[in-house]
């Protein structure tokens, strides 16, 4: 069975053999964003990654990475232009520290503020601030794609209703919450992830089985082919894309 295969967040460049990694997206022709944690890591590795045909390499400032290196901004900035994918970036508030919140909530409202207008696709990281990610990005005028989103079904009416998109992973499927939240979504606004490594199976080695395991569900509960789920979610990163 031949279905569209892509991965709209991944971390290649946390796996020993990168190489090894890009070279398996290219032959498998799978559509990746592969994000970044640091904007010194997207200015590393792009040279070397920029021309692979069906990996974009994105720009991230990841939000429990941003208290402690936040001087990092400027190399941000200085980037920015460089692609139109941004991520990892967004609030993270499992913490307590009062500080580093702030500090993320600044950074992050400084990223959104200079990315706006620009046609920049955002891959949006929202572990507990999900409405105060919500109210960042009010004003934002490009594509944001929600990453294994979590929170409330109020914050995911708003989402939905402003046109985002939700990139899902295989371990959502793994819980009540996470299946109920997918079910919500309209399946013209899914696209695909896999978190690698940080998701089931990816820790040691990259690979696509998570594609099939989404897609199955996904035709279950929509009452469709397995086919029928491909094209959608083909179209729907063709529309990201415009």
């Amino acid at each position: 069975m031949s279905i569209f295969s892509m991965d709209a967040h991944m971390h290649f460049d946390l796996y020993k053999n990168k190489k090894l990694v890009a070279d398996y997206i290219a032959n498998q022709k799978s559509y990746t964003i592969s994000v970044t944690n640091l904007p010194d890591l997207f200015e590393k590795y792009y040279l070397d990654y920029q021309n692979y045909k069906y990996m974009r390499l994105a720009l991230g400032f990841h939000p429990e990475l941003v208290y402690e290196y936040q001087n990092l901004l400027p190399v941000f900035f200085r980037n920015v232009n460089k692609t139109r994918y941004i991520g990892e970036v967004g609030l993270d508030f499992s913490t307590t520290d009062k500080k580093n919140k702030d500090k993320q909530t600044e950074i992050f409202t400084r990223i959104v503020e200079i990315c706006n207008n620009k046609k920049k696709i955002f891959t949006v990281h929202t572990r507990r601030a999900h409405k105060e990610v919500i109210k960042i990005l009010n004003e934002f005028q490009g594509r944001v794609i929600l990453h294994w989103y979590s929170g409330s079904m109020k914050e995911l009416q708003v989402a939905i209703e402003r046109g985002y998109y939700f990139s899902i992973n295989h371990q959502m499927l793994g819980s009540n919450a996470g299946r109920n939240i997918i079910n919500v979504i309209p399946m013209n606004k899914i696209l695909i992830e896999s978190d690698a490594p940080f998701t089931r199976g990816l820790k040691d080695q990259y690979d696509l089985f998570f594609v099939y395991e989404i897609y199955n569900y996904l035709a279950k509960i929509k009452n469709v082919s397995v086919n029928e789920v491909s094209e959608v979610i083909k179209n729907n990163l063709r529309q990201i894309l415009l």
